[in-house]
């Protein structure tokens, strides 16, 4: 009969996945330890010259064999403090790249999650697993290993040396191991389990203050500054609390195995001071006895410490681990088939269904549809009926549950997602730029684009003017998600970027929010630009996008109910009419500068 297999503990699984970040290292690792063992038995080496001195120079009155052991003793610990820098560079050099490597290893695995992954996390507890998380596990890198195998050397050294000095010494300072390691147990899970909870509230609180400073405007427009701050607090006081019960734990573990060590320290100086009285044990003997006694005691301690931060960075680990082993959600398929080049710009929905979750609604059922290369087509519907998803499929940010989606003929899961996604060009409803300068934001959409480049672009998009008044140009910072700019100038920037991808087909959910006349037209003759000659797929807020749009697609319960042109689709769609009557009347009237609209008939509009 098949054994159960055991399920390692965390500490054993936070050592084990510690192994391959480390075996790159190993080089540096073994000449860390060939030091540390040098540098451990310099040490051990002290007692035993204390004997000498005690025994050979002081009793025996002789000066000049006490001026060599002193010498000999100076140039001893000058080896050991080289060794001991050595050492020390070392171990914090491996440290250092093992902790930038499980950071990068950690970023690289997020980033590559579709956006429905960050949907459900909260970003500021996923920052949190970057810095606080990885930081734990540094500590216990940096220090807590390299003082593990010191005290470790220290221990099992001494051990052997007062073994072979007086076994019956021995027996009474070995009284103190088996205490050391229940209570090393007992207190470790306590402190382990305590310790993912300050880690999973501090990160708690963490992403609650990164989300009140990216809405700091809506806070004060309600005047909530206080109300965040006292939660902010409570989270704090929360983690303050778990932080208090944990130190209780730690230092019942300390408190406890140091009594246990020097308990036996004494016990070793009562038993020992008998035997020289006797006469059966001199007294440097028991001098070199107690220092190696010692010796173990302060590496039984330092230990029960070391195994404390284990158990912190084991509870840090997990948090960290579950990112890792999180595979994502959206692969590479193992054989990617490459597009046509160049890329056409066809698209075609067959049959999709999709859904967010097993147990969610369906939110697109049997969808057929077929975008010819360089056509313009406007998507409208009522909020929810499936317009943002629909589009978000062509890029692949969603695996659908039946049907296929394909871009030239290729199912989009038989391409390779950078592949796919350097083809698309995508201008969200509200652009995000990033805390860098104009240009940098600019270069996200072609890293290697030369400032000539940039520059056409950005004139294309009717941005150059505003970016040229800048006192730094295109070297000006736009600050955290471009705050520093108007919304129609973030739009001008993002259309730019997209501008300078070159994508093929083009994914545009257009602003809801109303701009100045101005800046609609800027934007909307901008939007020309870019759609020109590209296949796009637009969801439409604005009617002269629509009026413009070779087709319209009216999206209604997650089905495609109607489509058309505008006239058309005023003549027979009540759905559409209903549409028009709410989200685009307001518009008819409206007369841009820059960009000609088509004037609807009046017959029309009144029916």
């Amino acid at each position: 009969m098949e054994q159960p297999r055991l399920d390692p503990s965390p500490t054993s699984r936070f050592l084990g996945r510690l192994k391959p970040l480390v075996r790159p290292y190993a080089g540096y690792l073994a000449v860390a330890g060939v030091f540390l063992v040098l540098s451990t038995l310099v040490g051990l080496a002290f007692p035993l010259v204390v004997r000498e001195l005690l025994d050979a120079a002081f009793l025996a009155g002789d000066s000049r064999l006490l001026n060599r052991i002193a010498m000999g003793l100076l140039a001893l610990f000058v080896v050991q403090a080289a060794i001991n820098f050595a050492q020390s560079y070392l171990t914090a050099s491996v440290s250092e790249r093992v902790v930038a490597d499980l950071r990068n290893d950690v970023f690289e695995s997020l980033v590559r999650q579709p956006p429905g992954y960050f949907a459900r996390r909260r970003v500021g507890e996923l920052s949190s697993r970057l810095a606080s998380d990885v930081g734990l596990i540094q500590n216990v890198m940096r220090f807590g290993i390299p003082e593990l195998l010191r005290q470790g050397i220290f221990l099992l050294g001494a051990m052997a040396l007062i073994t072979a000095t007086n076994p019956r010494l021995t027996l009474v300072t070995l009284t103190v191991i088996p205490v050391a390691i229940v209570v090393a147990w007992l207190f470790g899970r306590r402190v382990r389990k305590l310790s993912t909870g300050i880690q999973d509230r501090l990160a708690g609180a963490v992403a609650r203050a990164e989300q009140v400073f990216t809405q700091i405007t809506t806070v004060q427009s309600f005047t909530r500054e206080g109300w965040e701050a006292r939660h902010f607090r409570d989270e704090v006081n929360a983690t303050r609390d778990e932080g208090l019960r944990r130190a209780v734990a730690r230092a019942a573990l300390t408190g406890v195995v140091t009594f246990a060590a020097f308990g036996a320290i004494v016990m070793v100086l009562w038993e020992g001071g008998r035997l020289v009285l006797a006469g059966q044990l001199s007294p440097g003997t028991l001098v070199a006895f107690l220092l190696y006694a010692v010796t173990i005691a302060g590496a039984i301690t330092s230990l029960a410490g070391f195994w404390s931060n284990l158990q912190e960075a084991a509870g840090a680990a997990e948090r960290i681990f579950e990112v890792l082993g999180h595979a994502p959600e959206l692969r590479d398929p193992e054989h990617p088939v490459p597009l046509p080049d160049p890329v056409r710009g066809e698209v075609s929905y067959r049959g999709v269904t999709f859904r967010y979750g097993p147990e969610l609604p369906l939110v697109l059922a049997g969808i057929d549809l077929e975008l010819r290369a360089g056509e313009t087509v406007a998507l409208v519907g009522s909020s929810g009926a499936g317009k943002s998803t629909l589009a978000s499929l062509i890029p692949r940010f969603f695996e659908v549950e039946d049907g296929a989606v394909l871009v030239d003929g290729i199912d989009v899961r038989e391409v390779a997602l950078e592949s796919l996604r350097r083809s698309i060009g995508l201008v969200p409803q509200e652009p995000m730029l990033f805390a860098g300068t104009v240009a940098d934001n600019l270069r996200y959409g072609d890293a290697d684009a030369t400032q000539g480049e940039i520059e056409a672009a950005a004139r294309a998009a009717h941005a150059h003017a505003f970016i040229s008044g800048f006192p730094d140009g295109y070297e000006q910072t736009v600050g955290e998600r471009g705050v520093t700019l108007s919304a129609g100038q973030r739009q001008r920037i993002a259309i730019a970027r997209v501008m300078l991808s070159r994508p093929r087909i083009l994914v545009l959910d257009e602003a809801s929010s109303s701009l100045d006349a101005e800046s609609e037209a800027l934007v909307q003759d901008a939007l020309e630009h870019l759609m020109e000659g590209r296949t796009t797929l637009v969801i439409a807020h604005r009617l002269s996008t629509v009026i413009r749009a070779d087709r319209i697609l009216v999206l209604d319960g997650g089905e495609i109910v109607d489509q058309g042109c505008h006239a058309e689709l005023l003549e027979r769609s009540e759905v559409y009419r209903r549409l028009y009557r709410r989200q685009f009347h307001d518009h008819l009237a409206a007369r841009d500068e820059a960009v000609s609209e088509q004037v609807v008939p009046e017959q029309v509009v009144r029916r």
